[in-house]
């Protein structure tokens, strides 16, 4: 019964923990390069001046917006 019970803590945990992606900073909040991320469907945050994307998506970003 333990075994189970930590077993299913384990893979509720994981699915937690991949549910949101790391973000990293882009560059500046400017209409410009928040409708280049737009135009590419890339997801992002504004926080403040700066624009945060999910890590998994840098490279996509660094090849159609930069």
């Amino acid at each position: 019964m333990l075994k189970l019970l930590l077993l299913a803590s384990s893979l509720l945990l994981v699915g937690c923990a991949s549910a949101q992606p790391k973000t990293v900073p882009w560059g500046e909040n400017t209409p410009a390069q928040m409708e280049r991320l737009k135009a590419n469907d890339i997801e992002f945050k504004v926080e403040g001046d700066q624009l945060l994307i999910p890590q998994d998506q840098v490279d996509q970003a660094t090849r159609c917006c930069t």
